[in-house]
C-alpha cells in the first residue's frame, strides 16, 4: 500500500508532489514560517496538513473522507472576505480591512486572528478561532515510508479524536462567546464540515442570523476539495455552511442535553453490588 493511502497533503502540497519537504525548508505556504508541528519521534518538523478518513474494515474499508488536521490549514482559505460577507454588519471600505493574528483575550485565552477595521481604530473588529481535528494513534510510519517513497506493508493505526476536541473547543467558544457579548462583538470558529457535522450530532443548539446583533458565536464550516486544484497548485477550501448562536444558547444545549437513561444507571450500580 502506498503513503498516500493515509497522508492527503504535506507542506501544504497534494502529498503525490511533495516527497522532500525539508528542501523547502518546511516552510508552511499557509503562514509563509516554518511548519510548527512535530512528530512522535522526531524533532523536525511534521509537516501532515490532512489525512484520509476510512469507514469499514479489511476488504469492506472504504476511503471516505480528507480530515485537516492542522489548523494552520484554514488560512488557505478566504475567511477575511468570508467573514465580511456572511457576518460584518457595518459598510466598509476592503482597503481598510486588515488582519493580526494571536491576540490575547486574558484568562479567556487567545484567539487566532483578528479582523478589523482600520479607520474605526480597530473597534470595529471580529475575532476568528480556527480547529482542526486531533488524531489518536500515528502515521509516523506513514511519513516515513513516503519520505523513502517506499510501499507500506502494515497500515498505520490512528483515529480522530473528535470527542476530545468536542470537550476542548466547545469550553473555548463558550468563554470567548460570553467576553464578545459582552463588546457586542462576535467570535467565528473555522472548522472542517467534518468536525462541524460531528459537533451537531453531539450537541443540538439554536441557530440564528449571523448578522444578527446578539448572535455571538458564528460557525464557517468548509470542506477540503481533493478534485479540484487552486492557482497555486493547493487542494481548495469551498464554504459549506454558515451558523450562528449565541453563547448562552450553546451553554445551555451542552448543560441541559438530554440526560441519560436511569434505569441503565441503577442497572450498572446493581451489577457492582
Amino acid at each position: 500500500m502506498k503513503s498516500t493511502d493515509f497522508i492527503v497533503e504535506l507542506l501544504g502540497c497534494p502529498a503525490d508532489e511533495m516527497y522532500e519537504p525539508v528542501n523547502a525548508d518546511y516552510i508552511c505556504p499557509f503562514i509563509e514560517q516554518k511548519c510548527i508541528k512535530r512528530g512522535h519521534y522526531t524533532t523536525d518538523p511534521f509537516p501532515v496538513c490532512s489525512l484520509w478518513k476510512y469507514t469499514g474494515s479489511g476488504k469492506m474499508r472504504i476511503r471516505e473522507r480528507p480530515v485537516i488536521v492542522c489548523p494552520k490549514r484554514f488560512f488557505d482559505t478566504n475567511v477575511v472576505d468570508d467573514i465580511l460577507e456572511h457576518c460584518w454588519t457595518t459598510p466598509y471600505n476592503r482597503s481598510n480591512i486588515r488582519a493580526v493574528r494571536e491576540i490575547s483575550l486574558g484568562k479567556a485565552g487567545n484567539v487566532d486572528m483578528v479582523i478589523c477595521d482600520m479607520t474605526s481604530l480597530a473597534d470595529n473588529f471580529i475575532s476568528v478561532e480556527l480547529q482542526a481535528v486531533d488524531i489518536t494513534g500515528s502515521v509516523s510510519s506513514a511519513y516515513t515510508a513516503h519520505m523513502n517513497r517506499e510501499e507500506l506493508l502494515v497500515p498505520p493505526k490512528y483515529n480522530f479524536n473528535t470527542a476530545n476536541v468536542f470537550k476542548r473547543y466547545i469550553t473555548q467558544l463558550i468563554k470567548k462567546g460570553y467576553v464578545h457579548s459582552t463588546w457586542r462583538k462576535k467570535v467565528v470558529a473555522v472548522v472542517q464540515d467534518f468536525l462541524f457535522e460531528d459537533m451537531r450530532r453531539r450537541v443540538r443548539f439554536a441557530a440564528t442570523n449571523p448578522k444578527d446583533e446578539n448572535t455571538s458565536i458564528v460557525f464557517l464550516s468548509y470542506a477540503l476539495d481533493t478534485s479540484a486544484r487552486t492557482e497555486e497548485g493547493f487542494y481548495p477550501l469551498k464554504l459549506k455552511e454558515v451558523v450562528g448562536t449565541e453563547h448562552s444558547a450553546l451553554m445551555s444545549a451542552v448543560v441541559y442535553e438530554q440526560p441519560p437513561d436511569k434505569e441503565k444507571f441503577l442497572n450498572a450500580i446493581r451489577r457492582q453490588l
